[in-house]
């Protein structure tokens, strides 16, 4: 395929004099600045996409660009930059807590008469991180940041605000009251928060921190790629749903009839199917078509919101998370179920918690893979049910994390036909702990449809059985659930 190139200069603005292939693109509201050296087309677009945009383009179209403009304004610069194609430029008032945002929310280019034919923009499916100068510094997303704005604040106020900064809002999740914002690249995030928070206007201001799936706890792979004890399910008339945050969803494992909705949180225009096997493994799990090893069997099972928020490397930000959390809301779960945690504590990250929580639902989490002894987050904010792992006799998980934050424990052990950074086989961790006590609040719910979260939590504490040092304790929490705890919890 023949590759051409055109150039790129907007009003009065000069082409630099660039190293070869250098490429700069930034949105500031409805500015652009844009410095490209023989870059192609798509690369300049996919940098776009980092603001938000969603970019559409004829597979066809492969030409190299050349040109420079800074600040100008977005509609001219696309006008110049995409004019010997057709394309489109779609704006949206993006809602937000403080007032809607006029944004650039889509960019189709496509041959004249051929609009028919684009597809979306092919992208890097990972997030790209970057850490304080500490070797234990958190990492976060590189050149992002999250605020939360002060009440009564001016929306024209707002807007110079993120135009002193250089800022671009790419999303927000307004019932929460959370701007997703990206910088200029290269900025040093860490100071610029400290900076920020004495910012007037803001109520709050973080990075948007990242958080990664548990390590791989491969026991035993299996040579025939079936599951001990998995069997598709029916699910309880009136169960609502489990959210599973996690990393997305495989189908062909028997729960198809039990997904009652799937999501991305972290790529929202694309699909939730998951990359690395993590998230199908809870969901099989939360489902009841995947028994964990010294669990009570069922053939009830629950119906789940698949929700990815983890790209292909098993990493999340606290924004995907978020908005991950308002959807399952907004879908009527009663139970989400996080089956990974980190060490940073996260303002923003316990406000969406509490947020779930607000809303009536049990948040269950992971208690960690590493016996530090350490609060793990989102399991160690207040009202989680953070869970750790046993073996299938019952006694304690030798990884599995334990503390003051434990609620209960729960069966860790379980043999699934697909598997998480290996292959299908029996895995061990408070991952497993954690979606079994999820499936088991949800059928709670069906069962007590009128309950509350404070109810079902009394329950779920009230029926595990006692075990290591009387009364509650950092290993098993308030005790363990195990199948006469499970009939406990089921009134049976």
């Amino acid at each position: 395929m023949a590759v051409h190139a055109i150039l790129l200069s907007i009003g009065l603005l000069c082409i630099l004099a660039l190293p070869a292939r250098a490429l700069d693109v930034l949105l500031l509201g409805d500015r652009m600045t844009v410095r490209a050296e023989r870059m192609p087309l798509r690369d300049v677009l996919e940098r776009l996409s980092a603001f938000g945009v969603r970019v559409q383009i004829d597979p066809e179209i492969d030409v190299l660009v050349s040109g420079s403009c800074r600040l100008a304004p977005a509609d001219e610069a696309l006008d110049a930059l995409l004019k010997p194609f057709g394309y489109v430029a779609i704006w949206e008032a993006a809602p937000g807590p403080v007032a809607d945002l006029h944004r650039l929310a889509e960019v189709q280019v496509f041959r004249p008469g051929a609009r028919e034919r684009i597809r979306p923009l092919e992208q890097n499916a990972r997030l790209r991180l970057a850490r304080g100068p500490l070797p234990d510094s958190p990492w976060f997303v590189a050149d992002e940041i999250l605020v939360r704005v002060k009440p009564g604040t001016d929306a024209a106020a707002f807007r110079a605000w993120l135009r002193s900064i250089g800022a671009t809002v790419v999303s927000s999740v307004p019932s929460i009251g959370v701007y997703q914002l990206r910088l200029q690249p290269g900025l040093n995030i860490p100071a610029l928060i400290e900076q920020l928070k004495r910012n007037p206007i803001l109520a709050a201001v973080e990075p948007n921190y990242a958080e990664r799936l548990p390590r791989s706890a491969l026991q035993q792979a299996l040579a025939t790629g079936a599951a001990e004890g998995a069997s598709p399910k029916t699910p309880r008339h009136g169960a609502p749903p489990v959210a599973i945050l996690d990393s997305g969803l495989l189908g062909g494992f028997g729960i198809e009839g039990l997904i009652a909705g799937r999501y991305n949180a972290i790529f929202p225009d694309r699909g939730a199917e998951d990359p690395i096997g993590h998230g199908t493994q809870m969901a099989l799990v939360a489902a009841g078509v995947v028994l964990p090893r010294g669990a009570a069997p069922t053939d009830e099972g629950v119906p789940l919101l698949a929700v990815r928020a983890f790209d292909e490397n098993g990493v999340t930000s606290n924004f995907a998370i978020m908005r991950a959390i308002d959807y399952a809301v907004q879908q009527g779960a009663r139970v989400i179920n996080l089956s990974w945690g980190s060490a940073t504590d996260s303002p923003f990250l316990a406000d969406a918690v509490a947020y779930a929580q607000a809303k009536g639902l049990v948040v269950v989490a992971a208690a960690g893979n590493e016996p530090t002894g350490a609060p793990v987050y989102p399991a160690a904010y207040p009202g989680v049910i953070a869970v750790s792992a046993l073996k299938p006799d019952g006694t304690p998980w030798e990884q599995s994390n334990s503390g003051d934050f434990i609620t209960v424990s729960a069966p860790g052990t379980a043999a699934f036909p697909v598997g998480y950074a290996g292959p299908p086989g029996a895995y061990a961790g408070t991952s497993i702990a954690s979606a079994h006590v999820a499936r088991e609040l949800g059928l709670y719910f069906a069962r007590n449809p009128n309950a509350g979260a404070a109810e079902a939590t009394r329950a779920l504490t009230a029926a595990v059985t006692d075990a290591g040092a009387p009364g509650r304790d950092p290993v098993y929490g308030h005790g363990a659930l195990d199948a006469a705890a499970q009939a406990r919890l089921r009134g049976e």
